[in-house]
């Protein structure tokens, strides 16, 4: 699979999962303990941080390695 649609399926998986969960991007954040902007950012192909990553996969029912699992070139959220 080519690294792009990785990335892709991996940002269309945090929204879906986010939708599911009834929580707004400002919801998220706030239980992420991030800004809004943080998680608009993540849901755009931004890395998140290991500790955001780790916080937001738990809170979606995700593991938090898919977040880094792309060899493709991201730049990385610094929470």
């Amino acid at each position: 699979m080519h690294n792009k649609n990785v990335a892709s399926e991996v940002r269309e998986l945090i929204k879906e999962k986010r939708a599911a969960l009834n929580l707004t991007q400002k919801q998220l954040a706030d239980l992420v303990g991030v800004d809004r902007t943080t998680i608009s950012k993540i849901e755009n192909g931004i890395r998140p941080s290991v500790n955001s990553a780790k916080k937001i996969a738990q809170i979606l029912g995700l593991d938090w390695t898919i977040f880094f699992d792309s060899d493709e070139e991201h730049q990385t959220e610094t929470a």
